[in-house]
């Protein structure tokens, strides 16, 4: 034990444990961060892994209240300033230099033109005040949001639960009664029932916001992880009793049925671990359950708390925290550069292990102090003016040191997520102007954040329809650069504008798409109370997969109400002057979704063409076969805008598939044009302007109102 002492912090020695210390617990926390690491390496060779961090929030819940319950401080003031400096001794000076260390390499090693660069520093900069789990949660978790993978302080949500968690459990034992001196033993009886329910009320937050499609906010919001770390502090309550030494096992007389129960609970625990992520919401009732089990039985002198208490299973669980900290970064600056694959990942685990090792030696000096730096252990006004500094630095990484400390190839075109898009220096953008199905409808009040004007009087562009609209975004910010259009854009992903029924007409919505129709209504409405003489309704949606699915008899009747709905809309455009464009089938490319950053696929001196993913190869098809496959929508679009006076059909393909070429290709001079097998990239969507604005050219008369 005492070598590893050495080797983690040679010189620090933290002070002699209280003989309440259970060595077990580390050795639980050993699981639990092995357990997230392994998964984190590979989801594949653990799926549940992720749950270790669960078994955290448990262990946490436990040793805090002990923490608490320990001592009886003479003010309250007393007892929350010595809370609060513990914690931060404990957890801000290793932090704050992750944060530091980590920015600096990762705008060393990341393009500041990729999408991902700035909602990664902003992450660690959230992290640094507690609450990166809000700004993660803020940014989103659904079809278009970032690919936490390639985030360098993703891990950092759980300290911001358990931070925000210390803000609120000393202020709810102080209520009780507890913490200072003079405590009655009604005040444990007080904690008890408000830690039960705390717990009760946290639970159903957690089952509620997770069982009506709500993961992302049950996953990250602090309420829907309280129960787990009261179910901790219940554990330590059960544990402590009334004050007695004795165990719950003690009281229910059960002592020769502790170490059977206590296998158990370590062999369901294990069994957990390797469960799929899908079952998420059982596993995480499940693991909590079992390690307040584990807290309540397990014993130094029992088989499996030898285990536990091995010297090997307790300098893990000694150095969780560091190695928590580290393990996350390491990975993904492994992701970004020299990928992460059986060649690596030996010098992954090692740089690893050095950065715990640096990390603890860091922790226990700040922790315990050290003889020759006296007064180090104090937090004064040092650790908050560390935290203000380093997000200054965070700050300055992003705004005036902007690329700075970029070490890559400046000559690469701009790189950017697959997902985010956005119109620079407007609020067109992913955020505010694309919405999941099952969101509500937004019904914007005052100036519409989804328009951008380039000059009032101009006609504009309002570009309509699905997940196929939203990609258009970076066509657009080229289509006002031009200084002939203002351009506005909303998507919602599956639902197609104006609404059709894609199943037939008898068919039954799915639940998912159920706001679609309102969803399309409500933009028409928008769009037509705004119409002018001269303005564009351009429709875009993933027609021929709508269709791709449909076969027999329900086929006409889903192209009948297509023609429907477009001959409605139709009258009501001309009837204001402007017009309606239909937009054309792409060409497709099976390939899976690319969620991560698309500079990944540019080669760097850090960056290997070996370590490219396959995500970056090029994806052939001919091209005869993809016209055959576009032809039936082409023919329908065809003979409805023919029948139609109001109506234009616009056709991309030839932008990405010019007719000189005999083979399509989803990469252009090594470049991407689509994210996945139908959704193009910004470099695919910039293809389509000169074809487009000719288009537009040639459409200048508009036939005036009927009168």
């Amino acid at each position: 034990m005492n070598s590893l002492v050495r080797l983690f912090g040679a010189g620090i020695l933290p002070p002699q444990r209280s003989r309440v210390y259970r060595p077990e617990i580390d050795g639980l926390r050993a699981v639990a961060v092995i357990a997230v690491l392994i998964n984190h390496l590979d989801p594949r060779w653990l799926p549940g892994g992720f749950l270790g961090v669960d078994i955290f929030f448990v262990i946490s819940g436990y040793v805090v209240t002990s923490s608490l319950l320990a001592r009886r401080d003479g003010s309250r003031w007393q007892f929350l300033r010595r809370f609060y400096g513990r914690r931060i001794r404990r957890l801000m000076p290793a932090l704050v230099v992750n944060i530091a260390v980590v920015s600096a390499l990762f705008s060393m090693l990341v393009s500041p033109l990729d999408d991902f660069f700035a909602p990664v520093m902003r992450t660690g900069t959230a992290a640094l005040f507690g609450v990166s789990n809000l700004y993660l949660l803020r940014q989103g978790s659904n079809y278009f949001a970032t690919d936490n993978h390639f985030n360098a302080f993703m891990h950092t949500w759980s300290l911001g639960v358990e931070e925000q968690f210390y803000l609120v459990w000393p202020a709810v034992l102080l209520l009780c009664g507890l913490g200072v001196a003079g405590a009655g033993s009604g005040s444990l009886r007080r904690l008890k029932i408000a830690s039960l329910l705390l717990l009760a009320l946290s639970l159903v937050l957690f089952l509620g916001l997770s069982l009506r499609g709500n993961s992302e906010r049950a996953f990250f919001l602090t309420t829907g992880r309280f129960w787990e770390l009261t179910a901790g502090c219940g554990a330590y309550l059960l544990h402590r009793g009334s004050g007695s030494a004795r165990d719950l096992g003690q009281r229910l007389a059960l002592p020769r049925w502790r170490h059977p129960l206590s296998l158990l609970a370590a062999l369901g625990l294990l069994v957990l671990l390797v469960l799929p992520e899908a079952w998420r919401v059982a596993t995480t009732l499940g693991i909590t359950a079992l390690t307040v089990v584990l807290l309540l039985l397990v014993r130094p002198t029992t088989s499996l708390g030898r285990w536990l208490c091995h010297p090997v299973s307790l300098a893990i669980g000694m150095v969780s925290y560091s190695l928590y900290l580290w393990h996350w970064p390491v990975i993904v600056l492994a992701r970004w550069t020299v990928g992460l694959n059986a060649l690596t990942l030996l010098p992954v685990l090692v740089l690893i292990t050095l950065c715990t090792a640096l990390s603890y030696r860091l922790e226990c000096l700040f922790r315990y102090g050290h003889p020759a730096i006296p007064g180090l252990g104090r937090p004064g006004l040092a650790y908050p003016a560390m935290t203000v500094l380093v997000a200054v630095f965070s700050a300055g990484l992003q705004g005036p040191l902007l690329g700075s400390l970029f070490l890559g190839k400046r000559s690469h075109a701009v790189g950017t997520t697959a997902n985010m898009k956005r119109i620079g220096g407007t609020t067109v953008d992913t955020v505010h102007c694309f919405q999941e199905p099952t969101d509500p409808i937004a019904r914007w009040e005052g100036p519409d954040p989804c328009t951008a004007t380039k000059r009032k009087g101009l006609p504009t562009l309002f570009f309509l329809g699905d997940s196929h609209t939203h990609v258009l975004i970076p066509l657009g910010e080229k289509l006002l650069a031009s200084g002939r259009f203002n351009v506005a854009f909303m998507a919602r992903g599956g639902c197609p504008v104006p609404f059709f029924s894609r199943w037939g007409e008898d068919a039954q919505v799915p639940p998912r798409y159920r706001r679609c129709r309102p969803y399309a209504d409500n933009e028409l409405r928008r769009v037509l109370a705004r119409l002018r003489p001269g303005d564009r309704v351009v429709l875009v949606s993933n027609l021929a997969g709508y269709l791709g699915g449909v076969e027999g008899q329900a086929r006409p009747s889903v192209e009948a109400s297509y023609a429907t709905s477009l001959r409605q809309l139709d009258g009501q455009v001309r009837r204001r002057g402007a017009e309606l464009v239909l937009f054309g089938s792409l060409p497709t490319f099976p390939q899976e979704k690319i969620g991560g950053p698309l500079t990944l696929c540019q080669a760097e001196w850090f960056r290997p063409a070996s370590s490219l993913g396959p995500q970056c190869q090029p994806v052939l098809r001919p091209r005869q076969q993809e016209l055959a496959a576009i032809a039936p929508v082409q023919r329908l679009q065809e003979r409805i805008s023919g029948d139609l006076s109001g109506t234009r059909l616009f056709s991309p393909f030839d932008s990405l598939c010019p007719p000189e070429q005999r083979i399509c290709s989803s990469v252009r001079a090594g470049v991407l044009l689509y994210s996945d097998e139908t959704h193009l990239t910004n470099a695919g969507a910039l293809l389509l302007y000169p074809r487009l604005m000719a288009f537009l050219a040639d459409q200048t008369d508009v036939e005036p109102p009927p009168s």
